[in-house]
């Protein structure tokens, strides 16, 4: 049984194809972009029977996933792959690690559409890094800019790395994350951790070690403040420990003065 590939199908395949594996909630928040989230199972399901697309249940279980069930994980198939004019994978996509690490990336890039359609951020850009997982580097996940309050931010992105951990307490550390700044013109870095154990040892590694400027523009948080929260009112915190209001609040009407308002970006807040 054939089908007409469409303009949607051709969307799944390059998203999937960025991301190396997604689930079906990523892709309809990836194609509805600020509209509301399309309904896309019956697609997805038809392109995985048709070949076009590889289909699992992930292995483990994700703190961030709510039904009993374990997600049903998306991969390009190799005729997809070929359609495409894409080349093979160097990474193994069927291991449970590797699929966590890429679909968390894909959470933070949904919850941030999330903001936008909210209209917390405006003019969202993302790019997803080409790169390999491994414990060998301190690359970027993603960069991402946005507006806010009339300003413009761009940021980097890492999510959990083994490297971090591998490294805390070196001075590699601080030099992989601070040649960020000059080498991807990101002007914040967001680190994300998976526990509140794992950020405060990153934190700790770094907290003596990076520049006064980079102090406030290293940030970070844990993907369960995120997922709660939201990118704009997650209570992001700098090496020191200490809470940042990293994003100037929209400008608003004094309720005494009639006079506009504004509050300064990136500031520490008193521990």
């Amino acid at each position: 049984m054939a089908i007409q590939l469409n303009e949607r199908d051709h969307l799944i395949f390059k998203f999937i194809a960025e991301h190396k594996v997604l689930l079906e909630k990523h892709i309809s928040w990836f194609i509805a972009c600020d509209d509301k989230p399309v309904l896309i199972r019956d697609r997805l399901r038809k392109l995985f029977y048709l070949d076009y697309l590889l289909c699992e249940r992930h292995r483990d279980t994700l703190p961030w996933w709510t039904t009993p069930t374990k997600p049903l994980v998306y991969m390009l198939s190799p005729m997809s792959n070929s359609l495409i004019g894409t080349s093979e994978e160097l990474i193994d996509l069927n291991d449970c690690s590797m699929q966590r690490h890429l679909l968390e990336v894909a959470n933070l890039r949904m919850i941030m559409l999330m903001a936008q359609k909210e209209e917390q951020i405006s003019a969202l850009e993302w790019k997803t890094n080409d790169r390999v997982v491994d414990t060998s580097q301190m690359d970027l996940d993603a960069t991402v800019s946005f507006s806010r309050g009339g300003v413009s931010y761009k940021a980097g992105i890492i999510n959990h790395s083994q490297t971090a951990e591998e490294l805390a307490g070196t001075t590699t550390l601080k030099d992989k994350i601070e040649a960020t700044f000059g080498d991807d013109g990101v002007d914040m870095v967001f680190i994300i951790s998976r526990d509140q154990v794992r950020q405060q040892m990153v934190q700790k590694a770094l907290s003596d070690k990076l520049s006064a400027s980079a102090m406030n523009n290293v940030l970070f948080a844990t993907h369960q403040e995120i997922y709660k929260a939201g990118i704009v009112k997650s209570r992001w915190q700098n090496a020191a420990e200490r809470t940042i209001s990293c994003f100037v609040e929209p400008l608003k009407e004094s309720m005494s003065t009639g006079r506009m308002s504004q509050i300064t970006s990136v500031q520490a807040m008193p521990a």
